[in-house]
């Protein structure tokens, strides 16, 4: 438990001053570590599938390529939103149509199953799930990121509240458990609980963000340099309609994000249940390989800026 509250702390320390500062070399800085991460991440699926069977090496570098062309690509949905980010953000990005794109990959993979023996049918739906899950999952997060600060913030809120006080309000109080075949330890009362304090903490900082973190105030030269008052200001309409609107929008949403934020989780646990293995990887002390730690955050990196994107089509600026 000490190892991994210290790797927490670490992580928090040297990751989150790159994911909200509003810089153009910090901005370079964070997409190189995604791209590590969708490296790294890739690498920890390859190994766990593996524990089936091998996998040839040219398979895993086209599966590797493909990923990476699914995390750059992606920034080409950024481009309707004609968002106004901070002056100087370069968006690390391929211009081919996301369409070309899954239908060069669905090409690709399925060349692949024909032309190895080895790749049977399984196989294809493993590596479709390495595309999409770390390729896309990642895009997610850097496109919000993008976006603006307070977007990635918010699930960051979202995703770290409802771990943390699912965990402790779980471990307190759970007795009826969750997922008991998946991860035993979870229960729905600290989901439940989770899910309560992020809705309400993260909801009140999109609702309330002006006057949590004014211009002058408190980190909001870094959080808030453009005086927003709610998280919708400066992307949709929705900012001009009466609070309590936004309220209504804003609360389903996040709780929404922390029910994900949950699934993400279980999603993995099952993928290691599935596969014998307690840990995705090694490279974080006390809590396993970079899947291990940011599952959650991943998942509701596709839902949320799904939803963003939705926003901004019906109540464009």
């Amino acid at each position: 438990m000490r190892k991994r509250i210290l790797t927490g702390f670490l992580l928090t320390l040297i990751l989150l001053p790159i994911a909200v500062i509003n810089n153009p070399i910090v901005f370079f800085l964070f997409q190189a570590i995604v791209i590590a991460f969708v490296v790294i991440a890739t690498y920890e699926m390859l190994t766990m599938f593996e524990k089936e069977k091998p996998i040839r090496l040219r398979t895993k570098i086209i599966i590797l390529a493909l990923t990476l062309i699914n995390y750059f690509n992606v920034g080409g949905l950024v481009g309707p939103l004609e968002p106004e980010t901070f002056p100087g953000l370069i968006l690390l990005t391929i211009n081919i149509h996301p369409i070309i794109t899954i239908a060069l990959t669905v090409i690709i993979i399925l060349l692949v199953f024909v032309l190895d023996d080895e790749f049977t049918i399984n196989d294809v739906g493993k590596a479709f799930i390495i595309i999409n899950y770390v390729g896309l999952g990642a895009s997610a997060i850097t496109m919000l990121r993008y976006l603006g600060v307070r977007f990635i913030f918010y699930v960051l809120l979202i995703s770290t509240l409802t771990d943390m006080f699912a965990y402790f309000i779980g471990m307190i109080f759970g007795k009826r458990r969750l997922a008991p075949k998946i991860s035993p330890k979870k229960s729905w009362e600290g989901a439940i609980g989770g899910a309560v304090i992020a809705t309400l903490v993260a909801s009140g900082f999109a609702l309330f963000y002006g006057f949590i973190f004014t211009p002058e105030g408190f980190l909001g030269d870094i959080l808030n340099p453009s005086g927003y008052l709610t998280i919708f200001d400066n992307f949709s309409s929705i900012s001009n309609e009466p609070f309590a609107l936004q309220a209504v929008i804003i609360i389903p949403i996040t709780l929404l994000g922390s029910i994900f934020s949950q699934m993400g989780d279980l999603i993995a646990s099952k993928f290691k249940r599935n596969y014998e293995i307690k840990d995705f990887g090694k490279i974080f002390p006390g809590h396993g390989g970079v899947l291990d730690r940011f599952d959650s955050i991943l998942f509701i990196g596709l839902l949320f800026l799904g939803i963003f994107i939705f926003i901004n089509s019906v109540f464009p600026l």
